[in-house]
Formats: structure tokens, C-alpha cells, sequence
């Protein structure tokens, strides 16, 4: 057997294996959804208090429908999901001048039987190649990423029966929108 030196790195690059490390074991890991019924609106409002006086030159704000009907969700991966959300969008525009802002929005689509919660931020938006494979494991468009934070969203999603999609922000920017189902009355 042959020694090999050292292995130098850098303290980046010790951080991304790391954040690596830590995301690979969330996402081989990840418990099953535990639904109750909730709203989603409480959700957002105590998700968006973690963020409090943290996203540096970030305007982040609200805007949530009044008298959302509620759904069955897993309240702490719903959480996890709309701060994968809030990171990806808060570092996507982090080397970008000008107007930098998050929207988080709730409405009703009764139409569909299902409440939208939607993140819009005012990024370089997301190429349509890349819309394709955003969502795939160990795709990454950052050097940083790793790859599973959209993944992981993906996956909690699917568990609620929902569904996730990327469309443009105009004039500028990304909007990701999850679609979940209202809950039914039972009898």
C-alpha cells in the first residue's frame, strides 16, 4: 500500500464538504411526512421570524391570503422546505447590485383544490435548461451547492401529494410555486 500525503484544503472547501456531508444525510434520512392539519399561512409567518434582521441587504416580506383553507402537512418539512426556498433565493442574487427581494405569497386555488405558496425573488432568474434538472440530486448551478436542497424540497413535496414548478419573475428573477392540496372535511 502506497502513503499519500496530506490532503490540503481550504477552509471553503472544507465548508462545502461539510454542508455536503450535513445535506447528504438529511436527504438519505429524511423522515416521513407526519401530516396534521395546519395552516399554512402559520407556517410561512413563524418561518419567516428565523429570518429576522439575518438577510443582509435581502428585503424579504409577505404577502398571505386571508382565510386560507388548511391542509394536511408535516409542519417542520414544510418549514424545511420554504427555508431551502429562501436560502437558494437570498444566495442567488448575494453578488447581485441593485433591488434584492424574496416575496413569499399564499393564495387559494379553489379551482384546483389546492392552496399555492409561491417564492419570487428578484434573482438572475433560471435558465430553461437548467429548469429541467433543478430538482435532480447533485445538480447544482453554485460552486458552493451541493446539489440536494431542491431535492430535498422535491421529495417533501411529493409526500404531500403536491407538486413543485419554475417559472420566470418579470421583469426579472425566479418564482417557484408549490401546489398542495386542501384538506377534506371528513365525516
Amino acid at each position: 500500500a502506497r502513503q499519500i500525503g496530506p490532503l490540503s484544503l481550504s477552509e471553503d472547501e472544507v465548508a462545502t464538504l461539510q454542508r455536503m456531508v450535513d445535506e447528504f444525510s438529511t436527504f438519505a434520512r429524511l423522515p416521513n411526512a407526519k401530516p396534521g392539519l395546519a395552516s399554512l399561512n402559520a407556517v410561512v409567518e413563524s418561518t419567516l421570524k428565523l429570518y429576522d434582521e439575518r438577510l443582509d441587504g435581502v428585503r424579504l416580506e409577505a404577502n398571505l391570503a386571508p382565510h386560507l383553507s388548511e391542509v394536511l402537512i408535516d409542519t417542520e418539512q414544510m418549514k424545511r422546505v420554504l427555508v431551502n426556498l429562501i436560502d437558494n433565493a437570498a444566495e442567488a442574487m448575494a453578488e447581485q447590485p441593485g433591488e434584492r427581494s424574496i416575496v413569499v405569497e399564499t393564495r387559494e386555488r379553489s379551482e384546483m383544490e389546492a392552496v399555492e405558496l409561491s417564492v419570487t425573488d428578484t434573482g438572475p432568474g433560471i435558465s430553461a435548461e437548467d429548469r429541467e434538472r433543478i430538482f435532480d440530486p447533485y445538480f447544482s448551478t453554485r460552486k458552493r451547492g451541493t446539489g440536494l436542497g431542491l431535492a430535498i424540497v422535491s421529495r417533501i413535496i411529493a409526500e404531500h401529494q403536491g407538486r413543485i414548478r419554475v417559472s420566470d419573475n418579470h421583469p426579472r428573477g425566479a418564482r417557484l410555486t408549490i401546489d398542495l392540496p386542501i384538506a377534506k372535511e371528513t365525516e
